[in-house]
């Protein structure tokens, strides 16, 4: 075990039902007939079409199998069944989802016949990381962007790396692949949410890293990490273990919360600042994305264009570029990445347009991810009016806390439309976020805002208040009601 599973270990057994937590480690060979269950979250349906084209014997079982993961799964030969016990049946490896409890059907069961158990991530770094240069793309934002980027970027470049992102590609739709068998390298989106019921170890820590990236570090995911404390922890633990032969590309904003010195690996500070290791400077946005020139190893390299908008996307880029560089690619392969970059959904994902509207999807929850992404527009569309319809509906952006930062991201928006999230069990009343505090707060501001009880409720509102020229964005972190879809298929 390495210092930071006993970390880890420690945690897990201060949780309720502590003792319910064990298992038996499992082990893969080509022979193994593996279990996935809660196969249709879209994390776990990769790893278990990753499997399935590597030859296993794959079986997937959810609570509820429904689309679009479910339809992926079935174009892979895959049936995803409902949860029972009989889907225990000959198994060898059990993998459960990590949102999974440990007294649900199937790890009881799996625990009864003593079947080992493996996380998705554990999977991923046995079976993807052998012999090849592990790069991992870490942070509070920014992850699904940066770590689609590098990809991209490797694979125009004709490196064929294997992947593993937390977007899908528009147009082709792919958020994973097994590459070549001779690529030298993988790619990961390196997740701090924890593996599995048994392993309360970030996911990022399973990926076997050889050069990292860490774009911010701010806290989230209080469900799991209760203090900022607790959560930089796992960040330095990644920066712990890159090797020697390794590269750890840091933004300028997280540097601070790291110790560095405990890092083998070659150290990079990226941003704005002209004192950085690598610094970029916008010279130009256009209608279509950004022209910026960076400087990396005393070199300034001029007029880079990028179709993505805000500073922080610019960051981001300036990240892969110099993590690119450093793991061999040609300046000249990596410029032309980054210009036919051709993005992720539901990243400033532009889902309808007509002469009168055009309408985005976000994945934005995050007070700051709210933030950024609203200055980013309105970089883009500095002439047009912006609508944000918004749902705080993760377990971090649901605290009352968060109400003062979400008022000023919103007030970059023209007009905001907030939508109560629904009350859960794990809820605390005297802790859950007040939309019509965050509406208050906003018009104190100067901007016009509604509060909603439901996203068919700010469905209706839009309707009712939108004008011809409206930018309008949709921010969540889950299907929100669908109403983004029925919006754009009602202009």
């Amino acid at each position: 075990m390495k210092s930071y599973d006993y970390y880890y270990e420690a945690k897990r057994n201060l949780l309720p039902n502590a003792s319910e937590r064990g298992r038996i480690v499992g082990k893969l060979n080509k022979k193994s007939s593996i279990h996935i269950s809660a196969a249709c979250g879209k994390a776990m349906a990769s790893v278990t079409c990753l499997l399935s084209q590597m030859g296993y014997k794959i079986s997937a079982s959810d609570e509820h199998c429904y689309p679009p993961m479910s339809t992926v799964l079935e174009e892979n030969g895959i049936v995803c069944k409902k949860m029972s016990i009989k889907n225990l049946k000959g198994i060898d490896v059990f993998v459960p989802g990590n949102m999974l409890p440990p007294n649900s059907l199937e790890i009881v069961e799996a625990k009864r016949r003593s079947i080992p158990m493996m996380s998705g991530a554990e999977i991923l770094g046995e079976i993807l990381t052998k012999n090849k240069r592990s790069l991992v793309v870490a942070g509070t934002h920014g992850k699904t962007t940066t770590s689609s980027l590098l990809t991209y970027i490797f694979k125009e470049a004709g490196r064929k790396p294997s992947y593993m992102i937390g977007g899908s590609f528009q147009g082709s739709g792919e958020s994973y692949s097994l590459g070549s068998k001779k690529t030298k390298f993988v790619i990961f989106e390196g997740d701090e949410y924890d593996c599995a019921f048994f392993d309360k170890a970030p996911k990022f820590l399973r990926y076997n890293v050889t050069s990292a990236i860490i774009t911010s570090i701010e806290h989230d995911h209080i469900d799991l990490y209760p203090t900022f404390t607790d959560y930089v922890q796992a960040f330095q633990f990644l920066v712990e273990e890159i090797p020697k032969k390794g590269f750890l590309i840091l933004n300028e904003s997280a540097k601070k919360f790291v110790d560095l010195k405990q890092c083998e690996g070659k150290i990079v500070i990226y941003g704005k600042g002209k004192n950085n290791d690598a610094w970029y400077a916008v010279n130009k946005v256009t209608s279509d994305g950004t022209l910026f020139s960076f400087s990396f190893k005393g070199k300034m390299y001029s007029n880079i264009f990028v179709p993505l908008f805000g500073d922080y996307n610019i960051e981001n880029t300036l990240s892969v570029i110099v993590l690119s560089l450093l793991e061999g690619l040609k300046i000249s392969e990596i410029i032309s990445g980054v210009k036919n970059y051709s993005g992720v959904k539901e990243r400033q994902e532009i889902i309808a347009e007509n002469q009168d509207y055009t309408v985005i999807r976000d994945f934005a929850h995050h007070p700051t991810a709210v933030n950024v992404t609203l200055q980013g527009l309105r970089q883009h569309y500095p002439k047009r009016r912006i609508v944000c319809v918004f749902e705080p509906r993760s377990i971090t952006s649901r605290q009352k806390m968060f109400e003062p930062e979400y008022a000023r991201a919103l007030s970059f928006a023209d007009v905001s439309i907030v939508s109560c999230p629904p009350f859960k069990d794990n809820d605390n009343k005297n802790n859950f976020i007040d939309v019509s505090v965050i509406k208050e707060s906003v018009e104190k501001l100067g901007k016009i805002s509604f509060s909603l009880s439901s996203p068919e409720d700010a469905l209706n509102k839009l309707e009712s208040i939108k004008k011809k020229g409206d930018v309008i964005v949709f921010m969540s972190n889950s299907d929100f009601g669908l109403i983004s879809q029925k919006f754009a298929e009602s202009i």
